[in-house]
């Protein structure tokens, strides 16, 4: 079974996506990296042959310059990397792959891909884990998304805190393996759109342990840094590569972290789906909202508004949008009322709360 090898890290990052929706960002990203800590799932199921195609894409199709005996001791020494280099960029994409490939049998592992622009102020998470299972977060300002096995929920969101994110990473930073690290210039090379220099690491086995599963053996990895005229020193690309053992069979593990289209102008849009989580384009949103959730055929929101407020407002809107009330009744504190329209019928519950009132909205 694909999954049985990436479970364990692909749990904790969906619970780090599911905080995000909840306006806990800066949880998530936390969750995130601990759960690269004690898990050493972070891959994807990307099938044979899908590794080879990404280092093709992200190598900008260039040859390294050989390395030079003249190299000035600035190249041959790794410069240390911010770790709040990207915290400096205006808009930034991440791509992280892992895979296991058996001897025997198919590859298996998990792609995890972020963006981040600072205008307008977005992120969008993508786990995919190959036949079809993928799930998304997007956040673009005030608004959130979740997406996953086809449906989606949107709910409000923390731009403050979105904004205050700018920058941090989901899973794993490899500044924090390679600032320590032994390492040999291997000469210059453009990388991701960006020029750098390359390093070929010397890593102990432990330091591949995060991402393992079993025995690691015959260790090897490469860095390349961002040397480019007006951007920080960042880590343009990392991969690891090593044999291993698991569960008795015999493989190859790689690890593939990429940052590309820095500063580049593309847009976040909401995920494909999205448009069925909200309320439908003949039902009014409420104006005086807070804490704001939907899902597919129903919406929930709080009011600082009274309910006999909120009941008046949907009474006039909804007959406005050619509803026609079918029930509108009081139950105790609460009010109840039942619309229809073509083939739609629509339930709207207006409860008091401490601060003023809830409310439901579901159509069937």
């Amino acid at each position: 079974m694909k999954s049985r090898i990436w479970l364990p890290l692909t749990i904790l990052v969906l619970s780090s996506l599911a905080c995000s929706v909840c306006g806990s960002a800066g949880k998530a990203i936390q969750l995130g990296r601990d759960a690269a800590t004690v898990a050493s799932d972070a891959a994807t199921a990307v099938g044979e042959g899908v590794v080879a195609t990404i280092v093709a894409e992200t190598s900008d199709e260039a040859e390294p310059e050989s390395e030079s005996d003249e190299a000035g001791a600035d190249e041959e020494s790794i410069p240390e990397v911010d770790a709040d280099a990207m915290s400096e960029f205006d808009s930034y994409r991440v791509r992280i792959v892992s895979q296991w490939t058996p001897e025997v049998g198919d590859a298996e592992g998990m792609t995890m891909e972020q963006a981040h622009t600072r205008s307008p102020a977005a992120q969008q998470f993508i786990i995919d884990m190959g036949e079809d299972v993928q799930t998304e977060f997007v956040q673009i300002e005030d608004e959130a998304w979740y997406c996953s096995g086809g449906s989606c929920t949107q709910t409000a969101a923390d731009a403050d805190e979105l904004a205050a994110g700018f920058g941090d990473s989901m899973i794993l930073d490899p500044a924090d393996i390679t600032n320590d690290a032994d390492a040999k210039f291997v000469g210059r090379e453009r990388m991701n759109g960006v020029q750098t220099r390359g390093y070929a690491l010397d890593l102990s086995e432990a330091q591949a342990a995060i991402l393992a599963q079993g025995d690691v053996a015959d260790l090897q990895s490469k860095v390349w840094i961002a040397d480019e005229p007006g951007l920080p020193a960042y880590t343009a690309r990392f991969e690891m590569s090593w044999t291993e053992t698991r569960d008795g069979e015999a493989g190859k593990s790689e690890f593939f972290y990429d940052v590309y289209d820095v500063n580049a102008p593309f847009t976040i849009d909401p995920p494909e789906g999205s448009e069925t989580s909200g309320l439908p384009d003949d039902v009014p949103a409420y104006p005086n909202t807070e804490d704001v959730f939907s899902m597919e055929g129903m919406t929930t929101f709080e009011s600082p508004d009274s309910v006999e407020t909120v009941a008046d407002f949907y009474r006039d809107a909804l007959a406005g949008q050619g509803w026609t009330n079918e029930t509108d009744e009081e139950l105790g504190d609460m009010a109840n009322q039942v619309w229809k329209k073509d083939e739609r019928t629509l339930n709207l519950m207006v409860s008091p709360s401490d601060e003023g009132s809830s409310v439901m909205l579901s159509i069937e």
